[in-house]
């Protein structure tokens, strides 16, 4: 029988229809072709095509483009072409309530390498992956206009990425989130952190797919998507910044065991990553939505979603993958 799930703190629900259980073969979804990496934007050879680099990462250390551009590269960031987010907008419209679209947009090429999947990444790249996402995160966390800043990966042409070519994308905003800001309003009343009791007990739930000394990740028990997966430390922070170089070898290790286990058990589904964090006041999570469902009327209609597989099924099946 169905059941309809609250979200653990927000007056959030979801449908786990078990009752339309499908098989992990039933989620594969047939993605584009790699294309031509001579004209991809983001290889080696290429960077020419895209604005001058803000941030360089080579084995001599984080750099900036010059009048040259730099060459030899790991990761790249740079202004997003196609920006949601500019610093000079142009003045809003009078109708209405509108605010100039004044932010930040950027790319974060993962790998110099065209056919790279991020669940093929090596400890250590998993690593610089997590400095270049805590970094960006920094340059903008005390920028005047700046309220949230938004980093994600889109995988796969299903999940909005526009280019195969293996990238990230960080957004900085003048507003709050208005998900995120129910969750402050909802924090701000509790005497405890609700995350930390979240990854205390799941870590003793069958929802639980692994965990090392740091970090937790979960199948949650609110579940918008078949197989959606959370990564919470277990200590408090707030941020990618807070975190200590142990903390960041954990939460690599466990993030390339979440995208790992995705990719075996679906066959590389497209999916969306996405970083929630604040300079404080919140505990920084991690949460990985494959794009295997539709969504649809009802969804769009009531920002109810329905999912036929149980998280508790999910994170068996993710554990044995």
């Amino acid at each position: 029988m169905p059941e309809l799930r609250r979200h653990y703190f927000l007056d959030e629900y979801c449908i786990i229809a078990s009752e339309r259980k499908k098989r992990p073969s039933d989620f594969r979804l047939q993605e584009a072709e790699a294309g031509d990496e001579k004209n991809c934007p983001f290889c080696p050879g290429n960077e020419e095509m895209t604005p001058p680099a803000s941030a360089v990462y080579t084995e001599q250390g984080v750099l900036a483009d010059g009048s040259e551009r730099i060459r030899n590269w790991k990761m790249r960031v740079f202004p997003n072409l196609f920006a949601a987010m500019v610093p000079s907008p142009s003045p809003p419209t009078a109708e209405w309530i509108a605010l100039p679209g004044h932010g930040h947009h950027e790319v974060i090429v993962d790998s110099p390498k065209h056919r790279d999947n991020p669940a093929d990444f090596g400890q250590e790249h998993m690593e610089l992956l997590l400095q270049a996402y805590r970094d960006r995160y920094a340059h903008y966390r005390y920028m005047s206009g700046v309220n949230y800043i938004s980093i994600f990966k889109n995988w796969g042409t299903k999940a909005g990425a526009s280019l195969f070519h293996s990238h990230s994308q960080v957004i900085a905003i003048p507003i709050m989130p208005p998900p995120i800001k129910r969750e402050l309003d909802v924090i701000s009343t509790a005497s405890f952190c609700l995350f930390c009791n979240i990854a205390e007990r799941e870590a003793t739930s069958n929802r639980l797919i692994a965990q090392n000394d740091s970090w937790i990740l979960i199948a949650p028990f609110y579940s918008q998507a078949p197989y959606e997966a959370w990564i919470l430390p277990k200590r408090h922070v707030s941020n990618l910044e807070e975190m200590t170089q142990e903390d960041c070898r954990g939460l690599a290790s466990l993030l390339k065991k979440a995208l790992m286990s995705l990719r075996i058990l679906l066959e590389d589904p497209p999916y969306n990553l996405m970083i929630y964090q604040l300079p404080f006041g919140y505990h920084l999570n991690i949460r990985i939505q494959p794009a295997v469902s539709k969504i649809a009327g009802f969804e769009r209609g009531t920002g109810i979603y329905i999912n036929s597989v149980p998280p508790e099924q999910a994170a068996a099946e993710l554990r044995q993958a």
